[in-house]
């Protein structure tokens, strides 16, 4: 039935991606994460994306109970050495240029925040802001700071773990934290060669004893990852919103969206001096006498 409706061949290709959609029939899987995606034709993906899309609308159909909504099958691809500022085109060499999210991509891994988190807020935060609103605007950037197999990770001593908070969970695009990113794992590990080093043990027990941490304690360091990590997941403007500098001391910003006649807006002060009142401008986010929340504290 699949190859009399489709036309394909029988080729290994098309059996492989039929099966692959019947997993998204029968159990309402949403989206692939796919791998090596520049090791085969790029219009291969396109044709998974087409067969993958039909059988999650099937599914949505025959489970009107259980699906979450209205949003359409979603992929997200690992084109090794893609980073944001490729946009939508990479050179897989010699001038061979491929513009992936043409080919049923939704989003892309970026490989660049891992370096770029060396450069200030605002620096990082425009220039993704200005790329994924431009050129890539309907489309994402998976970024991260470390990775089950990147050599390169940013701090990997984790001396910096609240700025690599920060600048994760506060850049433009999706965030995709690995284990041990939200409690200071560290990176290097006495005798290990390679990835090795990127795949310790979790540290439970520093955690469970809230050990310390170069100048923080482990408990801190996690509480503060949930904090931005709640604060995203209840904002869409923070990594989907258009971003744009408010203040440069404190550093200050504001992110907006607006999607489908729903509209969102958030105003981030970030290094703000502890323990004394610090005026934050809100100025064309906020109306005047319009009670806000401070996401971080609690307080309206």
């Amino acid at each position: 039935d699949f190859f009399k409706r489709t036309g394909y061949p029988r080729a290994p290709r098309y059996y492989l991606m039929k099966w692959h959609a019947d997993w998204v029939r029968k159990y309402g899987i949403d989206g692939f994460r796919a791998d090596t995606v520049k090791h085969t034709e790029p219009g291969l993906w396109k044709e998974l994306k087409q067969e993958a899309s039909l059988a999650f609308e099937d599914w949505k159909r025959a489970n009107p109970k259980r699906r979450l909504g209205d949003d359409k099958f979603w992929m997200v691809s690992e084109v090794y050495n893609y980073e944001i500022k490729h946009a939508r085109k990479f050179d897989l060499g010699g001038g061979d240029f491929v513009d992936y999210l043409d080919q049923g991509f939704d989003s892309m891994i970026s490989f660049s925040l891992r370096s770029d988190a060396k450069q200030p807020y605002e620096k990082i935060f425009s220039d993704y802001s200005k790329i994924l609103q431009g050129e890539m605007k309907g489309y994402s950037v998976l970024n991260y700071i470390s990775s089950h197999d990147d050599s390169s990770p940013f701090d990997p001593l984790r001396e910096r773990p609240f700025e690599s908070a920060n600048k994760l969970l506060l850049a433009p695009g999706a965030a995709q934290i690995y284990y041990g990113d939200e409690t200071a794992r560290i990176l290097r590990v006495d005798g290990a060669e390679g990835d090795a080093n990127l795949r310790s043990f979790m540290n439970w027990d520093e955690l469970k004893a809230n050990a310390q941490r170069g100048a923080h304690r482990v408990a801190d360091i996690r509480a503060h990852w949930a904090r931005l990590g709640r604060f995203r997941a209840a904002h869409p403007a923070v990594g989907a919103g258009v971003h744009q500098m408010l203040a440069q001391s404190p550093y200050t910003f504001k992110r907006t969206w607006e999607k489908n006649g729903v509209s969102d807006r958030v105003v981030v002060a970030l290094d703000l001096p502890q323990g004394k009142p610090t005026a934050i401008s809100v100025r064309g986010v906020f109306n005047d006498g319009q009670t806000v929340r401070d996401w971080y504290t609690g307080k309206s």
